[in-house]
């Protein structure tokens, strides 16, 4: 058996071993879970970016609200020290609008701390569905991997069996019993010709869009998810109690 041809063999039975296999893949109840999980994710992170959106608007507002107070106390003392402490009709305009931009500021502030005391939870929903999504993901790769190498070993171990069969014939063909090499000896040779052929096709653009067909996974929204909490089961156990104070007071 050639090299070549053991390519040819080992690449043909891959092709024709995956798209009998997706539908019982697809329809298994942890791909179906884990597809419920991902949506559910995307609307997680979906409402912890609208929650720090609100946040940050009102972050703007009340900067723009200090600023004008800034401002127009800046102009009253101004003109409150041009008129020699004379308190004129616009200084007492100014210093009415320097109050009323206070007060705004001091309302966009109690806005702001009001949505903040929200996003420890929103977070935490967040952090604790990508876990989950992560963990089923690779569970689902898992299944999908040994479902896969099962099928596929029952449909080329006979083509396997006979030419490794043959392959033994070729190799000790006209050597003295006490020169033949052993069976082992010769798996080794021929799994690595195999192992060779298959890893130097790893990278091939057809083989990477077949796992991906095969396997389907659903895409995570993970852009906003703080992934150091998600690895850190002690860091997302301090979120939680901070998400329970939080809603305690």
């Amino acid at each position: 058996m050639s090299e070549n041809q053991a390519v040819t063999t080992s690449h043909a039975g891959t092709e024709q071993s995956i798209e009998p296999c997706q539908p019982v893949v697809a329809d298994s109840e942890r791909r179906e879970r884990l597809r419920d999980l991902a949506e559910q994710l995307g609307e997680a992170v979906q409402v912890k970016r609208s929650m720090v959106g609100k946040i940050q608007t009102m972050q703007r507002a009340r900067q723009a609200a200090q600023a004008d107070a800034e401002t127009a106390r800046e102009k009253w003392r101004e003109k409150l020290r041009e008129g020699d402490g004379t308190l004129t009709r616009e200084v007492q305009k100014l210093r009415v609008a320097e109050r009323s931009a206070l007060s705004l500021a001091e309302e966009y502030g109690s806005f702001e701390e009001e949505i903040a005391k929200d996003v420890p939870r929103v977070e935490l929903e967040a952090v604790d569905l990508a876990s989950k999504c992560i963990s089923l993901r690779s569970a689902v790769i898992q299944d999908a991997a040994q479902q896969l190498f099962d099928q596929t070993l029952m449909q080329v171990a006979d083509s396997l069996a006979l030419a490794f069969k043959l392959f033994c014939k070729a190799e000790n063909s006209g050597l003295p019993s006490r020169q033949k090499s052993t069976v082992d000896e010769l798996a080794g040779q021929f799994f690595w010709r195999i192992n060779r052929h298959i890893c130097g096709r790893l990278d091939d653009v057809s083989v990477e869009d077949q796992v991906d067909a095969y396997l389907a996974l659903p895409q995570f929204d993970l852009q906003d998810v703080d992934m150091d909490i998600v690895r850190s089961p002690a860091r997302r156990e301090m979120l939680r109690k901070e998400a329970l104070d939080s809603e305690a007071a």
